[in-house]
């Protein structure tokens, strides 16, 4: 499956690297061959884990949001965070905007710009900043 990475998520990841949520170490070791996995989606065994990959819930009602996923890590970074990466499947992969999971509210309004992300991708209005190789 191919990736792409639409400027949401470059932006996201420029921010937070800054901020210092991951280190460059994580990001080569851990995030990126981890969002590489997408290529061989769904049957790479590490998407079989919770705790790694999820459906996205919709903040309206807690149903799942069509063709909206997540990937999953804990304690990254010197601060120990949970780092989100909304992911749509579509025909291929498309990165959204990544977050720091900070409480439930917060992430309820992530998800909610996540949702229109993903609509607004159906009708192909994003800029693609690139493809992961």
């Amino acid at each position: 499956m191919e990736i792409i990475i639409t400027e949401w998520a470059l932006d996201s990841y420029l921010d937070l690297l800054s901020r210092i949520a991951f280190t460059r170490d994580e990001y080569k070791k851990t995030i990126r061959p981890d969002v590489r996995r997408l290529h061989s989606y769904p049957e790479d065994p590490k998407f079989k884990s919770a705790k790694f990959w999820s459906p996205a819930s919709d903040p309206r009602g807690g149903r799942s949001i069509q063709n909206g996923y997540k990937m999953k890590w804990h304690n990254l970074g010197p601060g120990k965070v949970q780092l989100r990466l909304p992911i749509g499947i579509l025909r291929q992969a498309v990165l959204c905007e990544a977050y720091v999971k900070e409480n439930a509210k917060q992430e309820k309004r992530k998800l909610a710009r996540f949702k229109t992300h993903l609509q607004l991708i159906m009708m192909g209005k994003y800029t693609e900043r690139g493809r992961l190789p």
